[in-house]
């Protein structure tokens, strides 16, 4: 029982992170509405997933693509992921939900953060957006993960993340984010959430497949 309810506290912490990212993203994005602004912003969110790896925190997204490397460990494994995804949904959820409540006096500030929202439920290119995020941050935990010299860790954490922010690919832990900071729940909400968190699983696990397989003809 302990080592799940670490899981999900470690989860919970993943949510803060990847939501202090979001939040980062969005006042930046505010602030300085330009072309190398919205590239600085996308930046920023970086933050987020740096402080998941730097203090291993139970990130879904960075977890799910190497669900299946030790075999000894799949029947943990899956009940490990589930916790770990509910701990991000408290984190992202209650901290954009904090933010609505700080911020909304800002009237202008909100307006954007309630069209963000808005354009995740309603994009129709949703299902790309979402393989194409999980495999960029794959991409960026395994260059953390593989990569010996500290500054290229870092490098490959923000060159990944800043590319599918700038994108507007979705991540399903920033959505919940955006979701509680705009305080707009609907059925639409719901059924993004499902989509993305699925979708981020397969972009996860496709760039996984092809880095095994390129593992194993090397080795031949």
């Amino acid at each position: 029982m302990k080592k799940y309810l670490k899981s999900l506290f470690l989860g919970i912490l993943a949510g803060l992170a990847i939501g202090l990212g979001s939040f980062l993203f969005l006042l930046l994005k505010k602030i300085l509405p330009s072309t190398p602004g919205l590239i600085f912003a996308s930046m920023s969110f970086s933050v987020g997933l740096t402080l998941v790896c730097i203090f291993s925190l139970n990130l879904y997204t960075g977890k799910i693509g190497v669900f299946l490397d030790d075999r000894t460990k799949i029947k943990e494994n899956s009940i490990n992921l589930p916790i770990s995804l509910l701990g991000n949904a408290i984190g992202a959820f209650a901290l954009g939900i904090i933010c609505h409540f700080i911020f909304n006096g800002w009237t202008e500030f909100m307006d954007m953060i309630v069209s963000v929202s808005e354009a995740k439920t309603n994009s129709a290119m949703v299902f790309i957006e979402g393989i194409l995020c999980g495999a960029l941050v794959y991409v960026s935990v395994y260059f953390y993960k593989n990569l010996e010299n500290w500054a290229m860790k870092i490098i490959g954490i923000v060159v990944g993340v800043t590319l599918f922010v700038y994108c507007g690919f979705q991540h399903c832990i920033a959505n919940m984010f955006y979701f509680g900071m705009a305080f707009n729940w609907n059925i639409d909400m719901f059924w993004n959430l499902l989509i993305v968190i699925l979708t981020n699983s397969i972009g996860a696990l496709l760039v996984r497949c092809i880095v095994h397989l390129a593992a194993i003809i090397k080795q031949k």
